[in-house]
């Protein structure tokens, strides 16, 4: 356990010289100021909450899954360039464990830009109401309803998040991920009526939003017991590798 919270350390020192701060920024106020011009054009949903779960959606469905691709490539390069995993892997501490402090940091940046997004959401909307007292809509901003889907968004998530992961720590090409990632994004469009869509990785998120209860909860347990299956794998398998 020691050795473990030494690596995460270690990996948090990292980011502080990467784009990856950056990028957990940029989806909260990305959504935040797509909510805002909906809004102000007249064009918004007739209540906070249908608001509020209109940019859940948006980011369960589009933006959670672009951003946790970009996450873990941007994560994974900072070992790929300039021969950084023979710097890591030489450290005084099992290769599991740095693999395993990789994959909490990553779990805890996704929930980070997960909270970050419900707070951008149920902030743009305590903002509006101070702005312009007409745009006043039905309800009042639904705080337990944003963090509890916030919440099982990011655990419907790891699974994504694993094989993501897994892909961009595996190969060295920052493009496999992406293309990866996006690929996958794409085929949930298609995935989406599809009885199937709730095994599918990269549409577990959305599926917390689902009408029917069982659904949704098939979605989180694939999701969140999958993901823990995943990235146990990979770091595993990841500290065999021969990265020579």
């Amino acid at each position: 356990m020691i050795a473990l919270m030494r690596a995460v350390q270690v990996e948090i020192l990292k980011l502080k010289r990467s784009l990856v701060l950056l990028l957990a920024v940029a989806p909260p106020l990305m959504l935040g100021l797509m909510i805002m011009a909906v809004v102000l054009t007249g064009n918004g949903p007739e209540s906070w909450e249908q608001l509020s779960l209109s940019g859940a959606a948006i980011w369960a469905y589009l933006l959670m899954p672009l951003t946790i691709t970009a996450l873990t490539a941007l994560m994974a390069s900072l070992e790929h360039g300039c021969a950084g995993w023979t710097w890591s892997l030489v450290q005084p501490v099992p290769k599991t464990a740095v693999f395993a402090a990789k994959a909490v940091v990553t779990i805890g940046l996704v929930a980070l830009i997960s909270v970050g997004v419900g707070a951008s959401v149920l902030g743009v909307s305590h903002l509006l109401r101070l702005i312009d007292p007409s745009l006043e809509m039905a309800g009042s901003p639904p705080h337990a309803l944003m963090v509890g889907l916030m919440l099982k968004m990011c655990l419907a998530g790891m699974l994504m998040t694993g094989l993501q992961f897994s892909i961009a720590h595996a190969v060295s090409s920052f493009a496999t991920p992406i293309i990866v990632g996006i690929g996958g994004v794409f085929v949930s469009v298609v995935a989406t009526s599809s009885e199937y869509g709730v095994y599918f990785p990269w549409l577990l998120p959305v599926n917390m939003l689902a009408s029917d209860p069982e659904r949704a909860q098939q979605a989180l347990l694939t999701g969140s017991v999958g993901g823990v299956v995943i990235f146990a794998l990979a770091c595993v398998w990841l500290a065999r590798r021969d990265w020579r």
